[in-house]
């Protein structure tokens, strides 16, 4: 009977060291998630053509952006495609701004970087060939065509085409220095009150025209509203020619 229960004995300590041994094996062999690692490097890039390629929707020009730092030498993210989407920062291009960039593994957001970057627009403007006087048309002669940074005013250039254009100084403009339209005076294409010929357009086709007075005055390109002169109803519409406008519908 002793025999017997020191043998039993024997039987549960060996099957409590194998149950141990399995159990450490298991651990080993537990499936874990895959992660890889990004450098900075490679961020700074793909986020930058990102925003890049964001601006050349609306910009007319040639956009540069850099991401200047990161808060990180790498990223480990877990295993799958990372992708990133514009948080916050793609709508307004300042010069220097941080961009909120959120990350995505295979579709599923992961977290949100705040990367300091710094946006250059060039483009080919008019610039100043010497010094122009206040009070004096803008011609070929005082006046050149150069690719420059536009960035701290964007909207506020004037390419060559604009010499069509009568055009008076309201400022001594310096030696190289971009034409600011605010400091222009020009006659416009379309005056503030006068006739217009408003063409209604749908799915790229005129619909009809009809006659209409200007409520402001505007350049090619520029947004205006129009008044119906029989049924003073408005609209509004872009500017394709001189006391011209298009209204989509």
């Amino acid at each position: 009977m002793i025999k017997k229960l020191k043998f039993e004995s024997g039987k549960r300590k060996v099957s409590i060291k194998n149950i141990f041994i399995l159990a450490v094996a298991l651990l080993f062999f537990v499936p874990v998630s895959k992660a890889q690692v990004i450098p900075a490097s490679k961020i700074k890039v793909d986020v930058a053509r990102m925003f890049e390629n964001n601006y050349k929707k609306t910009v007319d020009g040639d956009v540069q952006v850099k991401i200047t730092a990161t808060p990180f030498a790498d990223l480990q993210l877990p295993d799958g495609r990372v992708t990133y989407r514009i948080a916050n920062g793609g709508d307004k291009i300042l010069p220097r701004d941080v961009k909120r960039v959120d990350v995505y593994i295979n579709g599923v957001y992961n977290r949100t970087l705040n990367l300091p970057a710094q946006t250059i627009v060039y483009k080919e403007v008019l610039v100043a060939r010497d010094q122009i006087d206040r009070e004096q048309t803008l011609t070929k002669d005082c006046t050149e065509v150069k690719k420059v940074d536009v960035s701290l005013r964007a909207n506020y250039v004037l390419d060559g085409s604009m010499l069509d254009k009568e055009i008076i100084t309201k400022k001594i403009f310096q030696k190289g220095e971009i034409i600011d339209k605010r400091f222009v005076k020009m006659k416009p294409d379309v005056a503030r009150n006068s006739e217009v010929r408003v063409f209604f357009v749908s799915n790229g086709s005129v619909m009809i025209t009809i006659d209409g007075t200007a409520m402001s005055d505007g350049m090619l390109g520029d947004y205006i509203n129009v008044e119906n002169k029989n049924y003073k109803k408005v609209y509004n519409g872009k500017i394709i020619g001189e006391n011209r406008v298009l209204v989509n519908i």
